[in-house]
């Protein structure tokens, strides 16, 4: 049969009254200050599941010394209200300590039900009302961080009273904990790690899962093992948010395409082209913890060229592509992975066969429909500049061909 001990007395600071409410980290939000001083009026009820029609149950409870032995503190026999509520209230309240608990089962002919019998161990634990009278990113010692800062790692430091270390490493708490909680109006994260604590619990610094961060106003509670907690006021808010809402990349590179399909450039021109450039200008306005989005123009340029023996044949290929770009920061930012697509044109420019005699064809000038599809990685050398490594895949249709080439590109860019 399980047991649950919902209370704690022994509080450090006096309380002004008795109440039955039960915290949950939800009420934390209250509106006002004489709710939240409710909330944190309990007392000590202790709950059992119900072992169904019975007559009565008896409740003995024993504290556990250091040495092994138990010594009875407490004894009940539940009336009718009680017994049908599965809840008592202990009283005199329970100092701290290590206790365990027998609940003997009576049935309805008021025998004991042996079997049902159960028992358990909790602690009881000295209650601290924690305080929290601010909260700071170390980094910059003030209440914002930024997600597209090069060196944030999450941390933030956490001042006031009765700021106990958090149950992170699976321990017991025999001693007392407090638990941590970083909430807005969208989500609710826990630390996951503790940096740094002051030995007088006045100050502790801890690290939150970066990937779990997203823009918003945040307020930091402080949970006491009994249930007594911190209240929302703006010394608990905390800010996080880009430093820039718009990123501006600008990039240009060498490529070298390869066409993939169509004999067309193979027969009468190289399959692959030495001499190309390629640049793109991506600006990035939505930026969120999954992700930015933005879009990019792509501009790609080759020079054509080819000696056929009796006749040489040149000319210019320009492609142009307008594209809508995914990027996933990685690596505290230093990374960037996109995956970009879109749709353009292939300018096919002056293409002029040359022959002996100064004898030339007419120019070939024709644009084609065209799509890009590919991805790239961004490795940024300081806050700035980055260097990037990329692979298109571009599709040109033109009623005499189809020509599929594969692009890898190598550029370094420069972000504003």
């Amino acid at each position: 049969m399980r047991t649950r001990f919902l209370a704690i007395l022994m509080f450090v600071c006096p309380l002004l009254s008795v109440a039955e409410e039960v915290f949950s980290v939800e009420d934390s939000l209250s509106d006002t200050e004489a709710e939240n001083s409710k909330l944190n009026e309990i007392r000590q009820p202790f709950e059992w599941s119900s072992a169904g029609d019975v007559l009565m149950y008896r409740i003995e409870i024993e504290r556990l010394d250091d040495d092994g032995s138990a010594e009875t503190v407490f004894v009940r026999e539940t009336d009718r209200e009680e017994s049908e509520r599965c809840m008592i209230y202990i009283e005199p309240t329970l100092p701290p300590g290590k206790y365990r608990s027998t609940i003997k089962v009576y049935n309805v002919l008021g025998m004991l039900e042996e079997r049902l019998t159960s028992r358990d161990e909790f602690f009881v634990r000295k209650a601290h009302m924690p305080v929290v009278r601010g909260v700071s990113y170390p980094l910059y010692m003030g209440r914002t961080m930024y997600l597209d800062d090069l060196d944030n790692d999450g941390i933030l430091k956490i001042e006031g009273r009765n700021l106990l270390e958090p149950l992170l490493d699976g321990g017991d708490g025999g001693a007392g904990y407090t638990e941590y909680t970083l909430k807005s109006a969208k989500r609710t994260l826990r630390p996951v790690e503790v940096v740094a604590h002051d030995k007088e619990d006045r100050s502790i610094t801890l690290r939150f899962d970066m990937r779990q961060l997203d823009v918003g106003e945040y307020h930091i509670f402080a949970r006491d093992a009994s249930g007594l907690h911190s209240t929302k006021s703006p010394d608990s808010l905390f800010t996080v948010k880009f430093k820039k809402w718009l990123d501006i990349d600008i990039e240009a590179g060498y490529t070298c395409p390869v066409v993939m399909h169509d004999d067309t450039f193979p027969t009468y021109l190289n399959k692959s082209s030495p001499v190309s450039a390629q640049a793109r200008a991506t600006v990035v306005p939505i930026k969120r913890r999954w992700g930015y989005l933005g879009f990019a123009v792509r501009g790609v340029y080759s020079s054509l060229y080819k000696d056929g023996g009796g006749y040489t044949i040149d000319g210019n290929l320009a492609m142009a592509h307008a594209l809508f770009a995914y990027q996933i920061p990685m690596f505290r930012r230093r990374v960037i992975a996109e995956l970009h697509g879109g749709a353009g044109f292939a300018y096919f420019n002056n293409i002029v066969f040359h022959f002996a005699h100064g004898i030339d064809s007419e120019p070939l000038n024709t644009i084609s429909p065209s799509f890009d599809a590919g991805a790239a990685v961004q490795l940024y050398i300081n806050k700035r500049l980055y260097v990037e490594a990329g692979a298109d895949y571009i599709l040109t249709l033109n009623k005499d061909m189809t020509m599929g080439s594969f692009q890898p590109s190598m550029g370094v860019g420069w972000q504003f």
